[in-house]
C-alpha cells in the first residue's frame, strides 16, 4: 500500500500519520512493517531512513527532503553538515545530531504546531486536516494565511504517531500583530528559497549593520541599541512566555554569537536578525514593546469614535482623529446603529434589512452582492455587525455539510450492499472523515457492521498425527491401486499437511511409506 499523495506544504510526518490511520495496524505492527523496528520514531519535521521505506514511496527521496521536511532549511544554516542532512539514506538520529538542535542553549520543547482555521479549510477541501512544514519552523508562531497565533500540541510518546493524529479545527485562536505576520511571510520566502538553493549564506551582517547605523567609526557594534531593537521585535513576533524570547533588552549574551555570524545558533536568531536588518531597520521603524490591548482601551476608543460621529464629523475626519481606518469607523457606526452620511447612498436601512433576511436564509454573500449591485465587502460588513448572524450562518453551513456528506455515505452503501467499512472510507474519504470528527455516532450507526476476526486455535500436531494415522489406514485399505501422497492429502481434506508439514506427522508418513500394495 502506497503513501497517500502529498497535500500543499504537508510534512512527510503528516503523510505517515494519514497512512497509519488508514492501515488498521497497531503502532508496533506499523513500525515493524515500515522500518523493521517497533521502537522506531518519526520526527515531526526531519526525515530519514527513506531507503527503508522505498516500497511505500513512489517519488524521488530528494523531493521529499526538499518539500516535505525542514532538512534543506537547516542545511542552509549549517552548510558544514549539508551532505548528512540532505542524505536520504541517513537515519533520523544522524540528521538530528547534524542539525545540532540539542546543542542550542535557547530551544523549544519538541511539539507540533497548527492553525485551527487552516484545519477547518482543509477538512472542507480535502476531507482531512494535516501538518504544515512552514508551521513547524522554530520561532514561527503565526499562520501566514489567517493572521492568528499557532497552537502547540504535544506529540505521542516515542513513535510520535498515533491513529488520526491530525490538527483540530475547534481550538480557540487569537489575532497576531502586523509585524508577526510580516515575519512569518519572510520565513516562508526563506523556506522556499532554501528549497530551491536560491540563497547564499548571509551570516556576515556587518555591512548591513553599517548601512543601518549600528557600527561605530572604530568598527564596533552598537550592541545596546541593536539588542534592544531585536528584543522589542522578538516581543512582537513571539507570544508571551515563549522559550525563545531573550530575558531582557540588555541580554547581550543571547545575541553576541549571532552578531558574529556563528552557525551553531537556532535558525530563529538568524531569521530575526536578517528580517530586522533588511525589512525593519531600513524603514526606520520604532519598535515599541508589545503589550496586549486591554478591553478598557478598546471600549474607550469605540466610545470616542461614537461621540465624534454623533457630533456630526465625517467618517474620514473621525478616522484621522482616532488614528483608525475609515472601515473601522464604519463598522463601529453600524454596530451601534449610528446613521452616517455616505455618498452615494446605496446601502440604506431597507437594503440592510433585505441583506440580513437573505443572509439568515443561508444565501452566499456573492449572490447577495450581485442581487443588490453592492460589493461583497459591504455584505460581509452588514453580516458581521448583526448580532448572532455569523454564528447562525456558521451553524447552518455545518448542518448543510452534514446532510450532504450523510447523503453521499448512504447512497454509496445502498448502491454497494456488500461493501466493507474500508470500502466506504476509500470511496467517500472527505465525507467519512468529516463525519468521523463531527458526528461519529451517526457514522457508527450507519456504516456496515465490522467483520469479526476469526480465531484459529493452535494445532496439536501429536494428536493430529494419531488421528490422521487411523484415517490413512482406512483409506489405504479401501484403495486397491497405489495412490500418491498428494492424492491421499486431498482425500484427507486438502489441507496440505502431508505435503508441507510432513515432518510434523511422522507416524502417518511411516504408515503411508510402509504400506504394501
Amino acid at each position: 500500500m502506497q503513501l497517500p499523495s502529498t497535500l500543499p506544504d504537508e510534512t512527510f510526518h503528516s503523510r505517515i500519520c494519514r497512512h497509519f490511520s488508514y492501515s488498521g495496524l497497531t503502532t508496533a505492527q506499523y513500525l515493524e512493517k515500515i522500518l523493521g523496528n517497533e521502537k522506531s520514531t518519526f520526527h515531526p519535521y526531519f526525515v530519514g531512513d527513506l531507503s527503508r521505506m522505498a516500497v511505500l514511496i513512489n517519488e524521488y527521496p530528494i523531493d521529499i527532503i526538499k518539500y516535505q521536511s525542514l532538512n534543506s532549511f537547516f542545511s542552509y544554516f549549517l552548510p558544514k553538515y549539508k551532505n548528512i542532512i540532505n542524505d536520504s539514506n541517513a537515519k533520523v538520529s544522524q540528521v538530528i545530531r547534524a542539525c545540532q538542535v540539542s546543542t542550542f542553549r535557547e530551544r523549544e520543547q519538541l511539539s507540533i504546531k497548527f492553525c485551527p482555521q487552516c484545519a477547518k479549510d482543509e477538512i472542507q477541501e480535502f476531507g482531512v486536516s494535516y501538518w504544515h512544514c512552514l508551521h513547524q519552523i522554530s520561532g514561527v508562531e503565526v499562520c501566514s494565511k489567517h493572521h492568528v497565533w499557532l497552537i502547540h500540541r504535544a506529540l505521542p510518546e516515542r513513535s510520535h504517531i498515533s491513529n488520526y493524529f491530525f490538527p483540530s479545527e475547534y481550538a480557540e485562536t487569537k489575532n497576531c500583530s502586523p509585524l508577526a505576520f510580516e515575519f512569518v511571510n519572510y520565513c516562508q520566502s526563506v523556506l522556499n528559497q532554501t528549497r530551491n538553493a536560491e540563497l547564499k549564506v548571509p551570516f556576515n551582517y556587518k555591512e548591513i549593520m553599517k548601512d543601518c547605523g549600528f557600527i561605530t567609526l572604530n568598527g564596533s557594534i552598537r550592541r545596546k541599541t541593536l539588542s534592544a531593537e531585536l528584543y522589542y521585535l522578538a516581543q512582537q513576533v513571539l507570544p508571551r512566555g515563549h522559550l525563545l524570547l531573550p530575558r531582557s533588552k540588555s541580554d547581550y549574551s543571547y545575541w553576541i554569537e549571532t552578531f558574529k555570524g556563528s552557525l551553531n545558533q537556532p535558525p530563529f536568531k538568524h531569521l530575526l536578525m536578517s528580517f530586522y536588518l533588511n525589512h525593519v531597520a531600513t524603514r526606520q521603524l520604532s519598535l515599541p514593546l508589545a503589550t496586549e490591548p486591554t478591553l478598557s482601551k478598546d471600549l474607550a476608543l469605540e466610545k470616542s469614535c461614537c461621540d465624534l460621529l454623533l457630533r456630526g464629523f465625517s467618517m474620514a475626519d473621525v478616522g484621522r482623529q482616532i488614528n483608525k481606518s475609515r472601515c473601522y469607523v464604519k463598522s463601529v457606526a453600524l454596530r451601534n446603529k449610528i446613521p452616517v452620511n455616505l455618498k452615494p447612498k446605496i446601502i440604506t436601512e431597507e437594503l440592510k434589512v433585505d441583506v440580513i433576511a437573505l443572509a439568515r436564509k443561508g444565501f452566499h454573500r456573492k449572490v447577495i452582492a450581485n442581487k443588490y449591485k453592492i460589493s461583497t465587502g459591504s455584505v460581509e460588513l452588514i453580516i458581521s455587525t448583526t448580532n448572532g448572524l455569523v454564528e447562525w450562518r456558521r451553524k447552518c453551513k455545518c448542518q448543510s455539510t452534514s446532510r450532504r456528506y450523510k447523503t453521499i455515505i448512504l447512497r454509496y452503501i445502498y448502491s454497494n450492499s456488500h461493501s466493507l467499512r474500508k470500502d466506504v472510507k476509500n470511496a467517500c474519504e472527505a465525507a467519512f472523515f468529516w463525519l468521523y470528527q463531527h458526528d461519529r455516532n451517526w457514522l457508527e450507526d450507519n456504516l456496515p457492521r465490522a467483520t469479526k476476526t476469526k480465531h484459529v486455535d493452535k494445532i496439536n500436531w501429536e494428536q493430529l498425527d494419531v488421528e490422521l494415522a487411523e484415517k490413512v489406514i482406512e483409506i489405504l485399505r479401501c484403495n486397491s491401486k497405489q495412490i500418491s501422497r498428494s492424492e491421499l492429502d486431498r482425500q484427507l481434506g486438502g489441507h496440505g499437511w502431508l505435503i508441507s508439514k510432513k515432518e510434523k506427522l511422522p507416524k502417518t508418513l511411516n504408515i503411508f511409506l510402509s504400506y504394501k500394495w
